[in-house]
């Protein structure tokens, strides 16, 4: 397999010149230089492609056959070229990671805002959260949306909104609870809302040990869970804003949590250097969930 690039453009250098001599000139080599890459290429082939003759050279067969070969390797590689002196074009999207709550939820949101302050059309990449930060030092995304701080001196982080998780019900629930009371009913939860989990341990109470139904990955797959699931009550923590048209039409009911409420904030974070983008975003006027 020929993986020496410079080997072909010597190859197509002698054929447009029709001399090892002329060749070397154009390639600024030494002739020796120049024959020996041709000796290589033929080795590696196993084939002659050249013959010397007095008046230049001629292509074998087998040359013929290479060269062909070799000018759809040159426009594969202008195209490459030409493409990729674009791969920081203005009209390329930007790239925007975050999680799937956020992605299949608040993201759709203010699409049109962001694309508006950043001035771009937006790629949307949905990942893990842990994964968001390594999208950051890896450049492989422009910005995140986020529903951690991180602290890292190569970020620049600011917060977006604030939205607030509540306790709902499937069946229509009257009174309201503290949050000694929550050890007496079943829950549906969310296996990825960590925050909750240290939420609790400030009231002495251990959320993984509340009776637990179903857990489930992410609040759309828990909203899904608490609406299609009457058979027995079930309580659930949900992003309110997720949940206003069922609470409005008495699908889901909410349950108030006596001296607690849960706010959760969503941050934007780049690069220092894609500072810029963060200040844009930042200086949008949200108002989602009003």
């Amino acid at each position: 397999m020929v993986s020496d690039f410079n080997k072909i453009y010597t190859f197509m250098a002698i054929v447009r010149e029709r001399s090892f001599s002329k060749a070397s000139k154009v390639l600024g080599v030494s002739q020796p230089a120049v024959t020996l890459q041709i000796k290589k290429l033929e080795e590696t082939l196993q084939a002659t492609l050249i013959m010397r003759k007095k008046n230049g050279i001629i292509l074998t067969k087998e040359g013929e056959k290479f060269y062909k070969l070799c000018l759809k390797f040159e426009g594969s590689m202008f195209r490459f070229k030409e493409q990729a002196s674009h791969i920081k074009d203005e009209k390329t999207p930007m790239v925007v990671a975050t999680n799937s709550l956020i992605g299949d939820t608040i993201l759709p949101m203010m699409l049109d805002k962001i694309c508006d302050a950043v001035d771009s059309n937006l790629n949307v990449k949905i990942t893990d959260n842990n994964n968001l930060l390594s999208y950051l030092l890896d450049r492989r995304c422009d910005f995140c949306l986020m529903g951690e701080r991180i602290y890292n001196d190569q970020l620049v982080l600011k917060k977006l909104l604030e939205y607030e998780i509540v306790l709902v019900a499937n069946h229509e629930f009257t009174g309201s609870l503290n949050a000694n009371d929550l050890e007496k009913h079943r829950f549906i939860k969310d296996k990825t809302k960590n925050f909750i989990n240290s939420y609790f341990d400030q009231f002495g109470i251990n959320y993984d040990d509340l009776n637990t139904a179903y857990s489930l990955d992410g609040s759309v797959a828990v909203k899904a869970a608490i609406l299609n699931n009457k058979t027995r009550e079930y309580l659930a923590f949900l992003p309110k804003f997720m949940i206003e048209e069922e609470l409005k039409n008495g699908q889901i009911f909410l349950i108030e949590l006596e001296n607690i409420k849960i706010i959760r904030t969503l941050y934007v974070a780049s690069l220092n250097e894609n500072e810029e983008i963060v200040d844009r975003i930042g200086s949008m006027k949200l108002n989602l969930f009003s």
